[in-house]
């Protein structure tokens, strides 16, 4: 009988806190262990979310329901970093990214 071998050639990323640990290296300049990484996915409604995490208006475009990861990090100067990440249920493909640094939302401009 012969088995044949896949192989994952989709470009998908995967969102974990390894990801997250290289993301979060290259706005701080320094080395994040993925190992201290806190992080949680949940499965959540629209009427389930807080404004101050998704704004009403990206919440619209989102899939209902949707998968919610997010991960944080504090760094050894006390910044706490909050990244959240929300994906569909079923392709994991992502539809909204924010950063909070010590519960400010940062935007590319101001992400250090």
């Amino acid at each position: 009988m012969c088995h044949s071998k896949k192989k994952d050639i989709s470009n998908r990323k995967i969102y974990d806190d390894v990801w997250f640990s290289k993301e979060l290296s290259k706005r701080v300049n320094e080395t994040i262990e993925a190992g201290k990484v806190g992080y949680e996915s949940i499965l959540l409604e629209h009427e389930e979310v807080d404004e101050d995490m998704v704004p009403l208006h990206h919440l619209k475009t989102l899939p209902n329901p949707f998968l919610a990861h997010s991960y944080l990090y504090v760094t050894g100067t006390g910044d706490e970093w909050l990244c959240v990440i929300i994906t569909d249920e079923s392709h994991q493909c992502k539809h909204y990214e924010a950063w909070f640094k010590n519960n400010k939302e940062m935007d590319e401009e101001n992400s250090i």
